[in-house]
């Protein structure tokens, strides 16, 4: 066939004509892929910061306008709700978001470079686009870490201030970032800054507690302080150690003293090198001459007992207060042992002459010699008055002989059929206590005998000192006894009787 006829290269099916490659009835441009298509590619790393970039950059300002709002609207709620605090929502939500942008992205920019493609346009090769974007991840990045940042900063800045002991204002500045800088999303930060607030609380009432002179709540404040996390707070005042000088002397004026004391001791130890741990020395022996008021005055025993609450506590913190206490509770032992035999108490002084003999046996010997005998003279008096409470007749002792040597004797036959006791109190404590058994043949009678006592009776023996003498016969329970208050014995004297019972 000719040239041009229909179906030749050049006729009505060959280039250009319907059918042809490129006519309207062609194969069309070819179909591009997400990552193959340079507008893509570009539009999904520019919306991967989060502003919507990537339809700027396609010129599609209504989905531009929309990721900024939804952006926008998305940091306002996480920050409203607390983002820090809630990290396992908020960070899939934000994810979620950017990766649904990007993907958005992706497919926005491969439409774009398909429409360029069927138009017969090129596809854009320039590499500007993306250094966009690198630009703007790294831009968003440094924003969120500034947020970080400067919450950190405010951080540092109310420590400072809590450091201080200026808690109101770092507790606005905690509170600041707990509210102000939720977008950081550090959980750490958010949990510093409100353990903050709570140390600062309990520094707070702490520091009321003394203005109201609650020193025992206070001290236990301050102690739950230094526990909790956040206390950066430093005592460099020595404002604690003085709040327990305070503190113990309102106990010593409550006349607490031991605990008062127990408070003292603490400021030295651990407190040294502060004010009121120079002070404690002095306070401590003012305490223990406050609380031993009654040593050198009339009542010794309660000057005794007043040093012995002090006597078993630690004096590390003040030896001049132990010293003391070595010195004045043996001679307040010593008085209250006079005391109490003046006051027929032969029980406390005896208490108080073992005292003396275990713990202080070098001290005033003679004296604690002569203690224990009157000890024991007040015993005997103590039962004498046992015995004459119940009744008494005036003793009679017939003198039958001197000149037997330098003591008087005694001797005394029991002619009943009871015990017989015989008891007597002298000059410088002599005192003595005999008894002669019953007579096992006696009886007792009705009218007194007329001859002398019957033989074979029981009779007890007495060498005393000369001088005036109290003395008591008689048979313990059953009944009154003899008693002559003032019986002068002389040298080599002797006195024999016989003694018996008379019913009715």
């Amino acid at each position: 066939m000719g040239p041009g006829s229909p179906g030749m290269p050049g006729g009505p099916g060959g280039p250009g004509m319907p059918g042809g490659p490129g006519g309207p009835g062609g194969a069309g441009p070819p179909a591009l892929g997400l990552f193959s298509s340079p507008s893509a590619r570009r539009a999904g790393l520019l919306n991967l910061s989060g502003v919507g970039a990537g339809y700027a950059h396609l010129k599609q300002w209504p989905f531009f306008v929309a990721a900024l709002i939804i952006t926008v609207g998305l940091l306002i709620t996480a920050g409203i709700m607390g983002a820090a605090d809630s990290l396992l929502v908020w960070v899939p939500i934000f994810l979620a978001w950017v990766l649904a942008a990007v993907v958005h992205g992706l497919f926005a920019g491969r439409a774009r470079d398909q429409r360029a493609l069927t138009r017969g346009e090129p596809l854009p090769r320039a590499r500007g686009p993306l250094f966009t974007a690198a630009g703007l991840v790294v831009a968003v990045t440094a924003a969120l870490l500034g947020v970080w940042q400067t919450g950190e900063w405010q951080l540092r800045s109310a420590d400072g201030l809590h450091r201080e002991g200026r808690c109101p204002d770092a507790v606005e500045t905690y509170e600041r970032i707990e509210n102000g800088f939720q977008l950081s999303f550090s959980p750490s930060l958010m949990d510093r800054a409100r353990e903050g607030t709570e140390a600062c609380a309990r520094l707070e009432r702490a520091q009321e507690g003394v203005d109201a002179g609650e020193f025992e709540q206070a001290l236990e404040d301050y102690a739950a302080y230094f526990e909790m996390p956040r206390s950066v707070w430093e005592d460099s005042g020595g404002e604690i150690a003085q709040i327990h000088l305070d503190f113990a002397g309102n106990l010593a004026e409550d006349g607490d003293y031991e605990e008062a004391q127990e408070v003292y001791s603490i400021i030295p130890q651990d407190y040294e090198g502060t004010p009121a741990a120079e002070q404690a020395p002095d306070a401590l022996m003012d305490l223990y001459r406050d609380g031993t008021s009654s040593y050198g005055g009339a009542d010794e025993c309660a000057a005794f007992e007043e040093i012995d609450v002090f006597a078993g506590l630690d004096w590390e913190a003040a030896p001049s207060v132990a010293h003391a206490i070595e010195t004045e509770r043996p001679d307040a032992a010593l008085g209250c042992g006079w005391y109490s035999l003046d006051a027929g108490d032969p029980d406390t002084a005896d208490d108080m002459h073992t005292v003396l003999a275990e713990d202080y046996p070098d001290h005033q010997a003679e004296d604690v010699e002569d203690l224990e005998q009157q000890v024991g003279a007040g015993f005997v008096e103590q039962e004498m008055d046992e015995l004459v409470a119940v009744g008494e007749e005036p003793l009679e002792l017939q003198l039958t002989g001197e000149g037997g040597g330098d003591d008087a004797t005694l001797s005394f036959g029991n002619d009943s059929p009871y015990e017989m006791k015989l008891l007597y109190v002298g000059p410088d404590g002599e005192y003595g206590e005999v008894t002669a058994d019953a007579c096992q043949d006696c009886e007792v009678y009705d009218e007194p005998p007329q001859e002398d006592c019957a033989s074979g009776i029981d009779t007890l023996e007495a060498e005393i000192q000369p001088g005036e003498y109290r003395v008591v016969v008689g048979f313990p329970g059953q009944g009154g006894v003899l008693h002559g208050e003032s019986v002068e014995f002389g040298a080599g004297e002797s006195y024999e009787d016989c003694f018996f019972m008379v019913s009715g």
